[in-house]
């Protein structure tokens, strides 16, 4: 069935796409061609010859004139109505039997035949190949890093053992695929696997450990594994995986860091050194209200605010900003500055509580990460995870909103989305948003189409598989630091480039040029970053950079400075 749908969708895409089109036309044509012919036989026939027929007699004895299937029960005894049958007869020839047909072939079997003989997978790479990634498995997580490594220029080559897909994913995506088994040493050898920059194993837990050991086999170039089971880390590793990624346990960690306030508590996102970059709520907090030069934060605990977030919206803030209730500080400074900070809010963490809605792999991951901290929380979910059993769960449809009023989310501070599905979890926020104006929602998007809808519904953050999956991937491949604050923003390290040594920040035009701010700048010599640098600060040799941006402004800081560099 898979191979016949496979072949059907063939029709669907290209120039058979397009050829639909005038099928369609043509047989609007036929069908008006019989309809007419059925009314001019009712008139003939009680015109000609004082019989009535019903218009659906008409419909079928023009079918069976028109196919040449021969006249039976209801034919004409006149010469005009001779002429008339005739004349059908001929039109139904040409038009059913010679020019249908013949357009069928031409437009549709034809050239889907040609294409079946001519298509020939790939099942090895020139010998000369070298620097690739090899990237076993596709899915949502795949395609998102594939976009990455095409707007990187990193070459990449997808490893498949189904010709069928192979075939869509040249034709429909422009993908450079091999087709061969991922665990065949052969094919392996075929795919240049030694001369390879990174191998991607991003099947299930198995066949993710086949691969590791028929690698390790042959070479040792590096693996980065995905991981469905966090207990299955270490299984990898020992087979010979470089990293083993539990991506429902990060994604897990992940919502639960946004969602948890903690009183008016700041997260640590990460670290660079001593500098750390971390978010705190304005509600709960004594700055609410404020411009940015009336709350004196920089002044009073020597932070520096480095953006804000508004419900998807990230801005670089000016001393005129104002600090909205609803928005969230992203801050960089020292742990002793965030303590500073933190007594200021004069909120206690005990104050907590979150609802996690959804207790699948994900749900259950963000449940041991708040239980760790230790934040209380509650689960609700329609049915019981027979894989988990350290947690208690609320049982209850959570799209009925006296489900949650029941169990008490009036009291909660963060609100964590996490079902398998988009539309319920656009549903849920809305819900949530509208019982709790004031609640931290952070959703989880299981396609990345879904992630501006959740946004419009009221979450204050969006966290995508697929791109946290991606973003880590590819950090792995490219040996960098990098943050994931949550979708579209990075906090990241790159060396000062040579060309902007003995500049100052303000001649060197990062901003204007890449977009990209700059967080803080670290000295080899000095232990303490100098955070949020005046424009006047001049660039010396050695020093690394901190900088804040969009992932399309990241690859264009490196797109400039690998140039200028």
């Amino acid at each position: 069935m898979k191979t016949i749908a496979s072949e059907l969708a063939y029709f669907l895409r290209g120039r058979a796409k397009h050829n639909l089109k005038y099928l369609v036309y043509y047989c609007a044509f036929l069908i008006a061609m019989i309809l007419i012919y059925a009314v001019l036989f009712r008139f003939l026939m009680w015109h000609l010859e004082g019989r009535e027929f019903s218009l659906i007699a008409g419909i079928y004895w023009a079918i069976t004139v028109m196919t040449t299937l021969g006249f039976g029960d209801i034919t004409f005894h006149t010469d005009p109505g001779y002429i008339f049958a005739a004349v059908v007869t001929l039109t139904g020839v040409i038009f059913l039997l010679i020019i249908l047909p013949f357009g069928l072939i031409s437009l549709f079997l034809a050239p889907w035949i040609e294409h079946r003989l001519r298509y020939r997978p790939t099942l090895e790479l020139p010998p000369e190949t070298s620097g690739h990634v090899l990237i076993f498995g596709i899915d949502a997580v795949a395609r998102t890093l594939i976009r990455k490594l095409q707007n990187r220029q990193i070459p990449f080559v997808v490893v498949t053992p189904d010709s069928d897909n192979a075939l869509r994913l040249e034709e429909e995506d422009g993908i450079r695929v091999v087709c061969g088994s991922p665990t065949d040493p052969q094919v392996l050898e075929s795919v240049r696997i030694a001369a390879a920059r990174y191998v991607v194993a991003n099947l299930t837990d198995p066949e993710n450990v086949n691969i590791c050991l028929t690698v390790r086999s042959l070479c040792d170039t590096p693996i980065a594994a995905t991981v469905s089971e966090a207990s299955h880390g270490e299984l990898l590793r020992l087979a010979g995986a470089n990293h083993a990624i539990p991506l429902h346990k990060i994604l897990g960690s992940y919502l639960a860091t946004r969602a948890t306030t903690r009183g008016a508590m700041a997260h640590v996102l990460d670290s660079f050194g001593r500098l750390q970059i971390a978010e705190i709520p304005v509600h709960g907090t004594p700055f609410s209200g404020l411009t940015l030069s009336e709350a004196q934060v920089r002044q009073r605990t020597g932070l520096a605010i480095i953006g804000l977030w508004e419900r998807g919206c990230f801005t670089i803030p000016t001393a005129e900003s104002r600090l909205d209730d609803e928005a969230l500080m992203v801050l960089a400074g020292t742990r002793e500055q965030l303590d500073e900070l933190e007594k200021l809010t004069g909120e206690q963490a005990d104050e907590d509580l979150v609802f996690i809605l959804g207790h699948g792999r994900i749900g259950c991951a963000a449940a041991t990460f708040l239980d760790r901290k230790p934040v209380p929380f509650f689960l609700v979910d329609r049915e019981e995870n027979s894989a988990c059993d350290e947690h208690v769960t609320i049982y209850g449809d959570a799209t009925g909103r006296h489900v949650l009023k029941k169990a008490g989310i009036d009291s909660a501070k963060g609100l964590i989305v996490t079902t398998n599905d988009d539309s319920t979890n656009i549903f849920l926020t809305l819900v949530s948003r509208h019982t709790q104006p004031h609640i931290r929602i952070v959703a989880r998007a299981n396609t990345d189409e879904n992630v501006t809808q959740l946004y419009a519904a009221g979450a204050d953050f969006v966290v995508s598989q697929a791109s946290v999956g991606a973003s880590i991937l590819l950090n792995i491949i490219e040996s960098k630091t990098s943050a994931f604050l949550t979708e579209g923003i990075n906090v990241f390290r790159r060396s000062l480039p040579p060309g902007l040594v003995g500049q100052t920040i303000g001649d060197s035009r990062i901003r204007p040029k890449t977009g990209c701010s700059i967080v803080a700048l670290e000295s080899s010599g000095k232990e303490d970053p100098m955070v949020v640098p005046s424009p006047e600060t001049v660039l010396e040799e050695g020093m690394s950079l901190i900088l804040i941006g969009s992932p399309e402004q990241e690859e264009e800081f490196s797109r400039i400075y690998s140039k200028n560099g």
